[in-house]
């Protein structure tokens, strides 16, 4: 559950194929204490985190799952 101020990141995450890719990623960001929606077949997410959380932290935690990924 997110509380205090919330942050919506747009990002683009190539060599997600599965299901099981956009679960990482989702746990990736419930680790960080915000949530994902993901349309696997775009190859986009939309992050809803923290304020204080920043798109470096964001991004660094995808791309350490083997994904490459950039802020849209």
């Amino acid at each position: 559950m997110l509380f205090g101020k919330k942050k919506k990141v747009n990002l683009k995450i190539e060599g997600m194929h599965c299901p099981k890719c956009v679960a990482k990623v989702e746990t990736a960001m419930k680790n960080l204490g915000g949530k994902a929606e993901i349309d696997l077949k775009l190859g986009r997410a939309t992050v809803t985190c923290p304020e204080k959380l920043d798109v470096a932290t964001i991004i660094a935690a995808v791309e350490a799952l083997g994904f490459k990924c950039t802020a849209l």
